[in-house]
């Protein structure tokens, strides 16, 4: 298929094609939910830019086609039976209204409007933004009423009374923000907990499974929250959180070194509930399974659905099993009452779930596409969706869990990076790069540029280290034009134009000499150098640095600020140590739009 150049605000005139010319974005999960009544599902189709009206009884379906790039997201119904769909490219909001399958309104929000929600209260509208800003706006009509800065990477957005409960992607926290002064009133973050470390790095197994050395001490090591797919409310006023977590293991370059042992690789699929008066708790694993995006409760609030889309299952678990203890049980269990088998209809990547009122099942496969409906007796229905089957080998190959238990995107979710750093034994800590952003204009790839191209990184990254197996010439020719449509990410309006400007004039000067190196339109020369900071690495591209996280090939830097001082290089990374603070402030202030 054909690769198709995007624009940089990924909005258009030109209507979605039916196939799309060259197929498929990063998965983000949760597109789909039940109306009210319980009749119709509304499922927003990002790889075909369009949403779906469909019958849950007769199977009939109304389609409505959007913008190319529209990117649909997530989709919530308002009081008067309408529904609205968050574009996270399109930068907008539209308005459907279900029976005449129309959209009835587009309104801009803000760039990369993520999350969500309906409030009663004023008949009120909230969109999270990727961004960073907290959107409001009236759900009948008119523009938007308030904004809210708060921090990047905003993702879900739940009304809770007079609280807004607001979560952030990477770092997997939930922000409590006041209704009434838009102030965060509390910062909660997903419990770490402990997981064997698989064999001390290396894929090297534990004597049970055939040999190695078990690690010292107690054979743990700390687990971290990162990666929150999916959050919903639940029958109690909690919140169900389905994220990944970060196993803190030493990685390897040989064969395995990203996995192996107990419980697969460095990344795993976990569950946390927030109390937001209260505290969080971790639930007991409840099955293996890559890319945890999207999580779903059935009315009665007793049974829950999980899609790991990268295993291409599907999990149901009974509410019993969320107050059961995180006690590193391997491999936990299968089977039973709280934790059904896996369902697996060998239909794709499963993206999102709902549960009708009898609390069937209806799993949404935009490969083929089709809506499947799984009964409590066990029978299951196919609602074949207009539009033909969709796939690319890239993008399969991206999403797809390995024998390491997890995928390519389990650290590049969405296509960018999870903001993690991790230990390798051979050469100390190396925090994820991004590869969002004209990735095919940027190698040699890796933090030393030691990969000399995609085919290279895919064959020694892929299938040694993650046990993907090998990598087939259709996915070689595949990987690299996917991955270059996705574009960096969007950066926030300027707070503080005459700043911005400040700031580009001190970069591009010859005195500081940032643009020495950081030059051309992805803002890198692609060049290898020793800028103080304790070996030679790759020019990053600067495009979307603000929402990058933190900084430096170790993660030492926190802030884009922090980037100027001790762990920066001094002046072998451009002459910085002369700026004043008010400098900084303006470089950063830049660097900040990029």
């Amino acid at each position: 298929m054909a690769a198709v150049a995007c624009t940089d605000d990924g909005e258009t005139e030109k209507p979605a094609e039916d196939p799309p010319a060259s197929w498929g974005v990063p998965i983000s999960g949760g597109t789909m939910t039940l109306a009210n009544d319980g009749t119709r599902a509304v499922v927003a189709d990002p790889d075909r830019d369009r949403v779906l009206v469909v019958d849950m009884a007769s199977g009939a379906v109304k389609e409505i086609k959007l913008q190319v790039n529209d990117e649909p997201g997530r989709v919530i119904e308002d009081g008067a039976g309408k529904f609205h769909v968050a574009l996270r490219r399109g930068n907008a909001v539209v308005t459907i209204d279900p029976n005449t399958a129309s959209i009835t309104a587009r309104r801009s929000v803000c760039a990369e409007p993520r999350g969500i929600a309906w409030d009663s209260t004023g008949n009120q509208l909230h969109v999270a933004c990727g961004t960073g800003e907290l959107v409001s706006l009236g759900a009948a009509a008119g523009e938007v009423t308030r904004t809210l800065r708060l921090e990047r990477d905003l993702r879900d957005v739940i009304v809770s009374g007079t609280q807004l409960l607001v979560t952030k992607f990477r770092t997997a926290e939930l922000l409590v923000v006041d209704t009434t002064t838009g102030a965060i009133t509390k910062r909660m973050s997903t419990p770490d907990a402990r997981r064997f470390d698989f064999g001390g790095g290396g894929g090297v197994p534990f004597p049970e499974d055939g040999g190695g050395t078990p690690p010292p001490g107690d054979g743990t090591v700390p687990a971290h929250g990162a990666i929150a797919y999916r959050t919903v409310k639940m029958g109690n006023g909690n919140l169900l959180m389905v994220h990944q977590r970060q196993v803190q293991a030493m990685l390897e370059t040989e064969e395995g070194g990203y996995g192996g042992g107990c419980g697969g690789g460095p990344v795993e699929s976990a569950l946390s509930v927030f109390n937001p008066n209260g505290a969080a708790t971790s639930v007991a694993p409840v099955a293996f399974g890559a890319l945890p995006v999207d999580v779903a409760l059935n009315e009665s609030n007793d049974r829950i659905a999980l899609v790991y889309a990268g295993s291409g299952t599907v999990r149901q678990i009974g509410r019993a099993a969320l107050s059961e203890t995180d006690d590193m049980e391997c491999p936990p269990p299968e089977g039973g009452d709280d934790i059904a088998p896996p369902i697996n209809d060998q239909l794709g990547m499963p993206t999102s779930v709902a549960y009708l009122p009898d609390s069937s099942l209806a799993i949404f496969y935009p490969e083929v596409p089709a809506i499947v409906v799984h009964t409590s007796d066990k029978t299951a229905r196919t609602i074949s969706l207009p539009g033909g089957i969709g796939y690319d080998a890239g993008r399969g190959l991206f999403h797809q869990a390995t024998g390491a238990g997890l995928a390519c995107a389990s650290c590049h979710p969405e296509g960018r990076e999870d903001g993690l750093t991790w230990e390798f034994r051979e050469f100390g800590k190396r925090r994820t790069q991004s590869i969002a952003g004209h990735i095919m204009q940027r190698g040699p790839y890796h933090w030393d540029g030691a990969e000399e191209d995609l085919g290279e990184l895919m064959d020694n990254v892929f299938a040694v280290r993650m046990l993907g197996g090998e990598v087939t010439r259709s996915q070689h020719i595949s990987l690299g034009p996917w991955m270059d449509r996705i574009p960096a990410p969007a950066s926030p309006p300027a707070q503080d134009p005459a700043a911005v400007a400040r700031g580009k004039s001190l970069f591009e000067s010859e005195a500081v000499g940032c643009a020495t190196c950081h030059n051309g339109a992805l803002l890198t020369n692609n060049f290898v150098f020793n800028v103080g900071t304790a070996g030679n690495f790759k020019v990053p591209s600067l495009l979307g640095i603000g929402a990058r996280a933190p900084f430096m090939h170790d993660g030492c830097a926190s802030t884009l600020a922090d980037r100027f001082g001790t762990c920066g290089g001094g002046n072998q990374h451009g002459v910085t140590t002369q700026l004043t603070p008010a400098q900084i402030e303006d470089m950063v202030a830049y660097l900040e739009t990029l």
